[in-house]
């Protein structure tokens, strides 16, 4: 497989998805290919781009070296996003729901012969935004499958997922690339030492979501989110307020993000103390300021890291929680780890 160059109008896999695609495409030219694939992994991972060389390999008429031509027909109409075989599926607003109507308007589009007597690809994503009734109207096409269409769900969080659209997909699943790898990406992405290792940490090994995070915009946001937390943790502030003011984080940062960082932190916070690491002042002073002794400070931070897990599932699985309250549980717990 040849990755597409960097200005080319068709996706190409990652470096560290490499494995995954050579595994799919074997299938593929076998005339093998699941007839639905869960494509799963942590934010960060380019589970959308992969999802999409696969669907644009899937509607070439002449691939080459293994991903889509970019030339022919069938590669120019998908490029200009009137491919008559290709329905992508999205929620109307980021991160609202995935909606039972939309789910429904599938049966058209699977029941109809192809429009140039070749694969249909259905792109869905998030997948765990759909909610039990859209689920299940999605099971009904999975069940009966038509032998030319094939359902990529792209998804964060697979355990959102009903068990019954889980057992009827061929799993794709995308572990964080080793850091050498991802390091070496970042570099030839314009993100290099310090930065980008820090960066790699907050993302949880993400390399994208590590990019991302080195914009100003995200970078200001998760200072100002960390700078929030510190007072909290130093008596000032009020935890519902804060719960006020975060509940939606500004443009370009969604909430589950935000959660993330706040794990990461804990994290870093639990290995400094465990190990006997040195991690960035701010880091620092959150762990110096709890009180007891290593292993009675330890037990809280471990109970609030799994309240927080918690928090981030409900928001990303489809069960659309109060924001606010959520939030505001988490901020009073967090006040009482210093009280």
């Amino acid at each position: 497989m040849k990755e597409a160059p960097e200005n080319s109008p068709v996706p190409s896999p990652l470096p560290w998805q490499k494995t995954q695609w050579q595994r799919l495409g074997a299938q593929w030219r076998a005339g093998r290919c699941p007839h639905a694939l869960l494509i799963s992994g942590q934010s960060g991972l380019g589970k959308r781009r992969f999802a999409e060389a696969f669907a644009a390999l899937a509607l070439c008429d002449q691939p080459r070296d293994g991903l889509a031509c970019g030339s022919c027909r069938g590669c120019r109409l998908w490029q200009a996003g009137s491919h008559p075989d290709f329905l992508r599926v999205e929620p109307e607003k980021p991160g609202g729901p995935l909606k039972v109507e939309q789910i429904r308007q599938l049966g058209s589009f699977v029941g109809r012969t192809s429009g140039r007597e070749g694969a249909r690809v259905v792109w869905l994503a998030p997948a765990e935004a759909m909610n039990v009734n859209a689920a299940n109207a999605l099971l009904k096409n999975l069940e009966e499958p038509s032998s030319s269409v094939i359902f990529l769900l792209v998804t964060d969080s697979p355990s959102g997922l009903l068990p019954t659209i889980r057992s009827r997909c061929q799993s794709v699943a995308f572990p964080p690339p080793l850091e050498e790898a991802a390091l070496r990406w970042l570099q030839e992405s314009g993100l290099d030492g310090t930065d980008a290792r820090r960066a790699l940490s907050l993302a949880g090994g993400a390399p994208l979501l590590a990019l991302a995070l080195s914009e100003p915009e995200s970078s200001e946001t998760r200072e100002q989110f960390m700078a929030d937390l510190t007072a909290l943790s130093q008596g000032a502030g009020s935890a519902v307020t804060l719960a006020g003011r975060w509940e939606s984080p500004p443009e370009g940062v969604e909430l589950a993000q935000l959660l993330q960082f706040w794990q990461q932190w804990l994290t870093q916070m639990m290995r400094a103390r465990s190990c006997d690491l040195t991690f960035d002042q701010q880091i620092m002073g959150l762990l110096q300021r709890l009180p007891g002794n290593e292993e009675a400070a330890l037990r809280p931070l471990f109970s609030f890291y799994d309240h927080l897990l918690q928090a981030r599932q409900a928001l990303t699985g489809g069960a659309n929680p109060n924001k606010r309250l959520l939030l505001e549980e988490l901020m009073i717990r967090w006040a009482k780890l210093y009280a």
